[in-house]
């Protein structure tokens, strides 16, 4: 299988990343971790850092495999069906027009142009959580790739965005950023972000600075 090719953006390029370097517990973080409800203002760059080490972090691929499927298998922090990983992961910056993707291999942000306008999407999920203050996340699979190797495989690429959404969840936690996954798979938006077909909307989340009563 041939994945679907995204447009060639800028990659954002980031600074003062939040130190992810300290070490914790790792029962103490997911014994802490809550639904953040309310996120409080923060300057672009300070939000493009945040989103930067967040995804660094929870899912950049550490270590290439085998290409025999027509892409590179991958081992990354998260566990995928057959080391496959079809869940890209699309986020839009408050205050910001243009979507953002991340490059799991080069562990960067990039910048890409797609019909789907970024306001009519919050303003939609505006109804689910009110957070204009935070990033939003959509996760979207490519299904075709998980279909490579498994037949039958569309429980197998619902079980793998859910695990990956866990694993952004608790790594937000240890990095001190609010996180709210939204009972929304990103549809219809997410399977339009390329004029090809191929895409399916797995789930959203809302990520930030957490507000005052974030956790109530």
């Amino acid at each position: 299988y041939t994945p679907l090719r995204w447009p060639q953006g800028e990659v954002v390029a980031v600074g003062g990343l939040p130190n992810s370097s300290a070490r914790q517990d790792f029962f103490e973080v997911i014994g802490r971790r809550r639904t953040c409800r309310a996120f409080a203002h923060a300057a672009s760059d300070a939000m493009l850092a945040m989103l930067d080490v967040l995804l660094f972090e929870s899912c950049k691929a550490q270590v290439l495999g085998s290409d025999s499927l027509g892409f590179p298998l991958s081992l990354r922090p998260s566990p995928s069906a057959g080391a496959i990983h079809p869940i890209h992961v699309i986020a839009n910056v408050p205050r910001q027009e243009y979507w953002l993707r991340l490059d799991p291999f080069k562990g960067k942000l990039v910048s890409f142009s797609s019909k789907v306008c970024v306001d009519d999407v919050r303003s939609s999920l505006d109804a689910v959580l009110h957070a204009p203050d935070a990033a939003l996340i959509l996760f979207v699979a490519e299904p075709a790739m998980t279909a490579a190797k498994y037949a039958e495989c569309a429980s197998l690429v619902w079980r793998d965005a859910g695990v990956l959404q866990g694993t952004i969840a608790i790594s937000a936690e240890a990095l001190g950023i609010g996180c709210a996954l939204l009972g929304v798979t990103g549809e219809p938006w997410s399977s339009q972000l390329l004029e090809s077909p191929g895409l399916q909307g797995v789930g959203a989340a809302f990520v930030g600075r957490p507000g005052p009563a974030a956790y109530l």
